[in-house]
């Protein structure tokens, strides 16, 4: 049997939107103890060698299918980390450049209009204080001048009252799309803690593999084919279980993947 390094990996919880991420400390068959392995496999009976071998084989397919999905995940996971940050990016920018503009036409529109609402203003409070002074002349040539800004007013504070609105509509309508849009984006939440859950399955099941390396490492040193051999056995059927949780987080991923590119074709 060739000598080979096993690398069990175990996975660690990311950050925002989690995702198999690497963390792990490698489990090595140094030259001694492959020596020992290989004694214990010639010692064996010829079945229960061929049933070593055939765990061991397994057990090294299984962990290089965990180094695999750790791989194929942390990458998937890192795009639909990419793709939210996109997507809080543009919420906030929604219709910006338009709502920008309409608030320098607001702006620009009251400087337009303020010398109009200003004299009017003006002769208004002339007019109130001809009164106090009892000057009919000059009440009525007031008057005249008030009677003749009153549409040109009207209508300068309906263009204001109009632009206005528009800014307030177009406002109104980027917070109910943003709002949409972060409530779809808060729905992935619960995807996100079955992640994490399964991480944590993996983490538990990890830790179990420590002591049964252990036994394995002595049982070999000892030629103790059926100490290595219910040692490996347990090791792949644990390896199994973590693969299996991968599985399952490659397809939350996917889940979460699929959500974020409906999100982004609905995106204003």
């Amino acid at each position: 049997m060739k000598n080979m390094t096993v690398w069990l990996t175990a996975f660690a919880l990311a950050s925002t939107l989690p995702a198999g991420s690497a963390a792990a400390a490698s489990m090595e068959i140094t030259a001694a103890i492959q020596t020992s392995l290989d004694k214990t496999i010639a010692g064996a009976s010829p079945s229960q060698a061929r049933t070593i071998q055939s765990l061991y084989s397994e057990f090294l397919r299984l962990q290089k299918q965990d180094q695999d999905w750790e791989r194929t995940i942390d990458a998937l996971h890192d795009r639909n980390k990419d793709t939210t940050a996109a997507i809080s990016k543009s919420v906030k920018e929604i219709d910006s450049a338009k709502i920008s503009k309409m608030e320098a036409e607001i702006k620009q529109t009251r400087e337009r209009y303020e010398p109009l609402l200003s004299r009017y203003t003006s002769l208004n409070k002339q007019i109130e204080a001809a009164r106090a002074l009892k000057s009919k002349s000059l009440n009525t040539l007031l008057n005249i001048q008030v009677a003749a800004l009153k549409i040109p007013v009207q209508l300068a504070r309906a263009d204001i009252a109009a632009k206005v609105k528009a800014h307030q509509a177009a406002k109104d309508k980027v917070t109910q799309a943003s709002k949409k849009i972060r409530s779809r984006l808060t729905e992935l939440d619960p995807t996100n803690a079955q992640i994490k859950a399964k991480q944590g399955a993996i983490r538990t099941t990890q830790s179990s593999l420590s002591p049964l390396w252990s036994a394995f490492k002595q049982a070999a040193k000892k030629a103790d084919s059926n100490g290595v051999q219910s040692s490996l056995a347990s090791m792949v059927t644990l390896a199994h279980q973590i693969n299996e949780e991968n599985q399952k987080i490659f397809n939350l991923e996917t889940t979460i993947s699929e959500k974020l590119t409906s999100i982004q074709s609905q995106m204003p």
